[in-house]
């Protein structure tokens, strides 16, 4: 019983925390409209009542999407399957999002079409391009595209 409810625990506080790590880091450390959101008596700043009040209807949004059969519990099932629509909808976008890119269609990216349509990602052309040949495919973007790496050392 302590397993599941561990299990059950960490995948929730996993699903809560991914949106936080998916997608662009915060462009500064003024506070988001998300952030700001939990301000409920509107006087600009937020308390902790208002922060727990927020994070409780955040972790009930969550606990009812992951109880797919409503009854209660969130099983490793339902985390599993949660994880696996996750999965799919994050590869849909990254398709989408590189069919956009691909201006000419041919199924490769040129570093015209990346600096036109993926211009955080131009600096990097040169070290994502593992094969060289002047093009990034999907696979090079898949396994090096995600993750924003240190600068490589000037040599």
């Amino acid at each position: 019983m302590k397993t599941t409810l561990s299990t059950c625990a960490l995948a929730v506080a996993a699903l809560l925390a991914a949106p936080a790590f998916a997608g662009d880091p915060p462009r500064s450390d003024a506070p988001r409209g998300d952030e700001m959101r939990a301000d409920k008596d509107g006087d600009g700043r937020v308390s902790r009542a208002e922060a727990n009040a927020a994070a409780t209807e955040r972790t009930n949004e969550w606990f009812e999407k992951l109880d797919l059969n409503k009854d209660g519990y969130i099983t490793p099932e339902e985390t599993r399957q949660a994880r696996e629509t996750r999965r799919g909808q994050m590869r849909d976008a990254f398709d989408d999002r590189f069919k956009e890119a691909d201006a000419n269609s041919d199924g490769s990216l040129s570093l015209d079409e990346v600096q036109a349509n993926m211009p955080k990602l131009a600096d990097r052309f040169a070290t994502l391009d593992k094969d060289k040949n002047g093009l990034l495919s999907k696979e090079e973007l898949q396994h090096g595209g995600g993750h924003r790496r240190s600068p490589e050392p000037k040599t």
